[in-house]
């Protein structure tokens, strides 16, 4: 009897422990800014810290208009809509982990205004204002990706084009939605540094950066995954959906990347159907590349959006 309760107490502390590693992971933080006291010291940011508070800056300086729409499921979810004037289209913006959109894109989001586009920026699901209590890593994302989508073309017509970028995890939304019947007005997506699939991100950070067993944590996160937050770790992958794809992608990532492997963003490209390019920013870290090679990176934006605008 002695071994049976002790073989049910480390199987009860198992459980607890997959259930707290699933909370850390998916469940919505309250401090979760990059720039928040105490995070960019530790971050990538930290090296381009002025130039983030700058464009940040210069992103709320602008004229905006809050916007939402409500999820396949029922959650509202909301942006940020900064117009041009005379826009040539919109681009969607989708941060990454645990960000925001003015933090990822507080420098490149000048770039495509100043292109003449409309920016939204867009809360992700169980980030900033938006609804939702667990991140589903892009799974349950790409969805809303698509919602967004019809909701821009539904607005501004079905001749304006629309390109959806997005970094870190939301690089991993908007390729998995790739995947998706897209509308037809969406001409382009631009993917910054994102991962394949939760399954293989969470794999990589156990084993690399918190060495904590695979097996059997990552199995009792994906069955308390199942069980909370209604998807699977294992239920979408950019490499799948590329294979369906039929836009233009712009795949980028830097090649000194410690938090999402350059290779992940290779296994996209190499399965990729659709026209595609690739940008290996060589030293840059994870979602840094367009301040570590600012010439390399816009140049390939600028082609790529005037290359697919009228397609």
């Amino acid at each position: 009897m002695i071994v049976v309760w002790i073989a049910l107490g480390l199987a009860a502390l198992l459980l607890l422990l997959g259930w707290i590693c699933m909370i850390l992971a998916l469940y919505r933080s309250r401090n979760m800014s990059p720039l928040a006291p105490g995070n960019i010291e530790h971050s990538a940011w930290r090296k381009y810290k002025d130039d983030v508070l700058a464009g940040i800056a210069w992103i709320d300086a602008q004229s905006a208009e809050d916007v939402s729409v409500v999820s396949f499921d029922g959650l509202r979810l909301r942006g940020r809509l900064l117009p041009a004037q005379n826009a040539r289209g919109t681009v969607l913006l989708f941060h990454g982990y645990r960000s925001s959109a003015s933090v990822d894109f507080s420098c490149g989001a000048r770039f495509y205004h100043e292109l003449g586009f409309n920016l939204l920026l867009i809360d992700q699901r169980a980030h900033g204002a938006s609804e939702g209590r667990f991140i589903a890593y892009g799974v349950l994302e790409r969805r809303d990706c698509r919602t967004w989508a019809e909701y821009c073309a539904a607005r501004f017509g079905p001749a304006h084009p629309l390109f959806l970028a997005g970094i870190s995890m939301g690089a991993t939304t908007v390729l998995m939605a790739a995947g998706l019947p897209l509308p037809a007005s969406v001409r382009g997506v631009v993917a910054d540094c994102g991962f394949t699939s939760p399954w293989d991100i969470l794999r990589e950070l156990m084993r690399g950066r918190y060495h904590i067993p695979v097996f059997p944590f990552l199995y009792l996160m994906e069955f308390f995954t199942r069980l909370c937050a209604r998807f699977s770790l294992r239920g979408a992958s950019t490499v799948d959906a590329l294979a369906r794809a039929s836009v233009p992608i712009l795949f980028i990532h830097g090649t000194d990347d410690r938090f999402v492997p350059c290779r992940m963003t290779r296994e996209a490209y190499d399965a990729c159907v659709s026209e595609k390019e690739l940008l290996l920013v060589e030293g840059a870290g994870h979602a840094v590349s367009f301040l570590a090679d600012r010439a390399a990176y816009t140049e390939a934006l600028r082609s790529f959006l005037a290359e697919n605008i009228e397609k």
